[in-house]
């Protein structure tokens, strides 16, 4: 692997699982997650390695026994491919309830394990976190994470201790200062293009977090002097994607990411976890109230951060809804027209990127080339 810490971290963003299965060789569980909102802490805390699964562009021939066409997102697929391959040495898989197509995942992995048994599937967890905001929700949210922690110390066979938790928010909360450097660089006077960016950031989700804090803040220390980049600057918004396929077609066209609304990119960090009370509580306080996702509910909530950041800079805003998008589509009506309300640009894509036709591709063109020249001193 190269030593520069630029060059790493893109092979790591690449090559996301090539940590983890080194750490499987040496002896440590893996434990596989599927997003942002299962408390990296806990499972660190237990001293497994918490693996997130991303997808792939493998065949899913796997998964399409099972899933219906058309029906399921790339990355859903991808992911319930892997599990039922038994591509990686999973001691569990951990499933939040953070969108109607991850829960489903949960019901399709654990009846594909009821049915065929022989498969031996690695048991699967629902993390059963509500990100309503409502007295109900927040106590039952609570009562779930203090559960996942009991489940946590079943599949280890040991007993996490406060202060183990307390270190693994420590060490959490240093990569997330990492990555807010990283932002940085993207605000303002812009000095990355959004790929790098996301291969940057995207390796917080698949080394320790101890790795991760040393290698980003190396890069970002490196591009600090980098010239600032003067081309309109796009927000991506909608269904989240763990893969830079959509920024590289924006950015092939002229355009600049800055900004993305969702876990993989800009909003990865976050605000830190608290360091004082109970540390199981304070991982609870974090995933539930700052984490992004689809379910946030009531909208104003949800809206806020795009609200805001969409009035920082932002030249124009694309909206990714793919076909098999159910749950975005209902929130776009109303945030493009709080867009058409400011004047801001905005374009929606609902072709996969890595498939985008001619046509397509000039319609992005084509509204990329109308937005206002950016001029910066």
């Amino acid at each position: 692997m190269a030593t520069d810490p630029i060059a790493q971290l893109g092979y790591l963003y690449q090559n996301p699982m090539s940590e983890a299965l080194q750490a499987s060789a040496s002896g440590v569980p893996l434990v596989g997650i599927t997003s942002n909102t299962v408390p990296w802490e806990l499972i660190a805390s237990a001293g497994m390695y918490p693996v997130m699964l991303r997808s792939d562009d493998c065949a899913t021939s796997f998964a399409d026994e099972f899933m219906e066409p058309q029906i399921f997102l790339p990355r859903i697929r991808s992911i319930f491919d892997q599990i039922l391959s038994g591509r990686w040495p999973l001691r569990a898989v951990i499933i939040p309830r953070t969108s109607e197509q991850e829960y489903k995942l949960f019901l399709y992995v654990r009846e594909v394990s009821r049915q065929y048994p022989e498969k031996h599937l690695p048991p699967v967890y629902l993390y059963d976190l509500p990100h309503s905001r409502s007295q109900d929700s927040r106590a039952y949210g609570l009562k779930v994470t203090f559960a996942l922690k009991a489940q946590l110390e079943a599949i280890g066979g040991i007993s996490i201790g406060a202060d183990e938790i307390a270190a693994s928010i420590v060490e959490s909360n240093a990569a997330r200062s990492a990555v807010r450097s990283l932002v940085a660089l993207r605000r303002g006077k812009p000095r990355i293009d959004g790929c790098l960016a996301l291969s940057l950031i995207g390796p917080f989700w698949s080394i320790p977090r101890k790795n991760y804090t040393e290698l980003a803040w190396e890069a970002a220390a490196k591009l600090q002097a980098q010239a600032t980049l003067n081309r309109p600057r796009i927000l991506v918004k909608g269904v989240s994607m763990d893969q830079s396929t959509l920024h590289g077609v924006l950015e092939s066209c002229g355009a600049l990411v800055v900004s993305e609304d969702d876990w993989w990119g800009e909003g990865s960090a976050g605000q830190d976890i608290s360091t004082a009370g109970d540390p199981v509580a304070a991982c609870f306080e974090k995933y539930y109230s700052d984490s992004p996702g689809p379910r946030t509910f009531p909208a104003s909530v949800a809206d806020s951060w795009f609200e805001d950041r969409s009035r920082d800079g932002i030249d124009g805003v694309v909206f990714y809804l793919p076909q098999e998008d159910y749950v975005f589509g209902w929130d776009y009506p109303r945030q493009k027209n709080f867009l058409d309300a400011l004047g801001i640009p905005n374009l929606l894509i609902r072709d996969d990127p890595r498939q985008l036709k001619t046509p397509e591709l000039s319609r992005v063109q084509s509204w990329l080339e109308q937005l206002p020249k950016v001029v910066q001193s």
